[in-house]
């Protein structure tokens, strides 16, 4: 039987980009599997600046990640799929393992060069992946282009890349519909193959409910729900022949 796993570097961004794939893929009868890599708890004390600043804006002083694998959880029952939690922390918690400093503690940080400390991060990442796909017999694996360039989705995109097995690349959203798409996003799908994956409305309906799970994110990202709806809506319309999700194939 096929089976789909959707490698998200943080608890939203399988569904982000790819909820009414997701659903379409579960409604034929395929089973498909989310897999958070950035889903470690925070710790409890000794959190920068700019790590509780973040908790502030999402709403969540105690708790965060607590609190945000319990919104993708009820996202992935909205879609009907799995969901399986690596225990990675989030950027906005490592640590350079020499001087214990933060390794990305500003919202630049988070877009900016991914730190060559992490290297090794990679590679365990990587085994973790090889090794969930061959448990769960995986025939087809997902991982983000890198759009935006957050350092968390730059580390899943290597990690899955170095397992060498054939990969399937989505369009990390909602930075894809924000960026000009001139030269495949500055080059992070040169030598891929598009192809377009055709959803219909119940899809993109299935969609913008699972996102509406993620409810300490939403602020981050729209004003409102309409917002939010009509802009995945927009981007679903892209193709200019009826909604589809864009996949990214290697050769």
């Amino acid at each position: 039987m096929t089976l789909h796993l959707y490698l998200s570097p943080h608890l939203d961004d399988a569904v982000l980009s790819c909820g009414a794939l997701i659903h379409a893929q579960q409604q034929r009868g395929e089973r498909v599997v989310m897999c958070t890599v950035c889903a470690g708890d925070a710790p409890r004390t000794g959190l920068s600046l700019f790590a509780e600043a973040l908790h502030t804006r999402w709403q969540t002083p105690l708790n965060a990640v607590a609190l945000r694998r319990a919104e993708d959880i009820a996202a992935a029952g909205r879609l009907g799929v799995k969901h399986i939690h690596l225990n990675l922390l989030d950027c906005i918690y490592r640590r350079h393992p020499g001087d214990g400093s933060p390794l990305y503690a500003s919202e630049a940080a988070l877009f900016g060069e991914w730190h060559p400390a992490e290297q090794p991060l990679a590679r365990q990442v990587s085994q973790s992946i090889a090794d969930l796909r061959r448990i769960l017999r995986a025939t087809h694996l997902y991982a983000p282009l890198g759009i935006g360039r957050h350092v968390d989705h730059q580390l899943t995109r290597r990690a899955a890349e170095l397992t060498g097995l054939p990969l399937f690349f989505y369009e990390d959203y909602p930075y894809a519909g924000r960026l000009p798409e001139s030269d495949a996003w500055g080059g992070l799908a040169r030598g891929l193959r598009a192809a377009w994956q055709p959803v219909d409305e119940a899809d993109l309906d299935a969609q913008c409910q699972a996102i509406l799970a993620y409810r300490s994110q939403l602020s981050s990202f729209w004003p409102e729900e309409a917002a939010m709806q009509a802009a995945v809506r927009d981007f679903a319309q892209r193709s200019g022949q009826g909604l589809a999700v864009r996949l990214w194939q290697t050769a």
